[in-house]
Formats: C-alpha cells, structure tokens, sequence
C-alpha cells in the first residue's frame, strides 16, 4: 500500500503545495475554509490525500469536501468522520480506484450512522460527501449531498456532480427556475446525505472526458456554488495561485451574505 500525506482543516500544509512529483502528470493544489458570516462553528471538513511511494501513480490524488448537518455539535462530527473514513478506506483500497472510492463513501455512511445510533444526542446527524481523484488523464468521483465537483477548462465550467436536494428536483421538473433556486427558502433540505440512513445511494462514476493539462476541478460546499455564480467560479479559478483563488471565492461569498460555511479545494492539473 502507497503512504498518502495529508492535508486538512487543521493543518492547511504548504501554500499551492504541489503533487506529487513522482505522477507523470503533477497536481497543484489550493484549499480554504471559513465559518461565513452567519454561523457560529464550522461544520465543514475537507482533506486532500497526497500518494507517495512507489504506487503514487496508481492511486491518484485525493480531494474531498464534507458539509455536516446535524444538533448539538453532530454536524461536524458527522463530516470528520466522513473525511477520516474515506482517506483511510480509499487508503487501504487494493481494487479499482472507482470502487475504492464509491466503497469509501458507503462505508462512511454505515460509520456515521452506526455511531449517531450509539450517541442518541446525535441521532439523524449526517453529511454531504464529494470525493474526486484525478489519476493522471483520469478523474473520478464519489458522490453525496448538495457540494459539488466542478471542472474548469480554457476558462469555461462544467458541474460534474448531481446536487441531492429539494430545489434540485423542483428545478429539474421545472417548478422553479435555477435562478429561483437560489433565494428559495428550501434550498438547504437535502434528499440524500451520508449516515442519515443505514444505506446510502452513492453517484460514483469516472468522467467521460480524459482531463488534459491545465485543467482545474473545484470542489466547494454549497455554501459557496449557492451565492457566487458558475462562470465566476471558473473566473477566479483560473488563477494562476490556487490558495489565493480559494481566498477570492471565500472572500466574494462573504461579500454577497456568508450565510453558510464555505470550503473550496481546488486541483490543478501542471501544464
């Protein structure tokens, strides 16, 4: 088994820290989060898995978002504990780095869920979970909940994931507009997260389109996609300093409200 690095929530690492150099195609990397304007604790987790040793290359790099939800504190236990069991699942994984991923996910859930049965006070805490790997030309994602996986190429924007909530099946079946979307007061109900239930439907897939040098994929909480727009995302991350565009996005969401926590991490493949 590779030996991975980590950095997380609490320990950010080096600024635009590059990865990993022995990966024919290296990634640079950016992360950031903050508590916004509105919320007392952040509920927000992210890690990124930096693969190191001999099998590096096989296993890609990992980038993961949680936003938890939940009472008394369980929200933010419920995102740590997704983030921990997914790096160590993924971690220890020996079959595909598709199944891997999408068997981390479900494994999260059966632990969250496990544990809030144990600690009545926790009861009903769950998560959203997005986990993308980008293995060379290849990007794959597990999938969970209202964050997103976006992918940014020659400065145009491409959501890969699904968003699991309400307002996205009312826009889908066209009761709302996506612009409605935005403001509506249910915009926070999610229809699928992680460890609410003893069994989770994970999206998990490898995205069509081989990636190509320079590509960029964000992922984010929603409490940034909900106030800053698609094509400013794909702006601000084109930049050439990733910690820097993390700050930006944070920053602008802060700007329009910062009613949420805000996470970002950002991957970019070295030209």
């Amino acid at each position: 088994m590779a030996g991975f690095a980590v950095a997380n929530a609490l320990d950010r690492g080096r600024r635009g820290f590059l990865i990993p150099e022995n990966c024919r195609m290296p990634v640079r990397v950016g992360t950031g989060t903050d508590v916004g304007l509105k919320r007392s604790q952040n509920e927000d987790r992210f890690a990124v898995s930096r693969p190191e040793g001999p099998d590096a290359a096989a296993r890609g790099v990992l980038l993961v978002v949680a936003d938890g939800m939940g009472g008394a504190q369980a929200g933010e236990v419920a995102s740590q504990l997704a983030i921990d069991c997914v790096l160590e699942i993924y971690r220890a994984g020996t079959n595909s780095v598709l199944d891997d991923l999408e068997h981390a996910v479900e494994t999260a859930n059966q632990v969250i869920h496990e544990h809030s049965r144990a600690h009545p006070e926790m009861r009903g805490m769950g998560t959203t979970c997005t986990a993308v790997v980008m293995q060379d030309e290849a990007a794959y994602f597990a999938h969970v909940g209202d964050s997103r996986a976006y992918r940014v190429r020659d400065g145009g924007i491409e959501q890969l994931t699904h968003d699991h909530s309400l307002v996205a099946q009312l826009v889908e079946h066209r009761h709302l507009t996506p612009e409605q979307a935005k403001v509506d007061p249910r915009r926070n109900v999610v229809t699928r997260s992680v460890g609410v239930a003893a069994e989770v439907d994970v999206d998990a897939a490898q995205v069509d389109d081989p990636l190509r040098q320079g590509d960029t994929l964000v992922v984010c909480s929603d409490g940034l996609h909900t106030l800053v727009e698609d094509d400013e995302i794909a702006r601000i991350a084109s930049g050439p300093d990733l910690d820097l565009a993390c700050e930006q996005l944070i920053a602008l969401a802060n700007q329009r409200g910062g009613n949420d926590n805000i996470t970002v991490v950002i991957g970019r493949l070295e030209r």
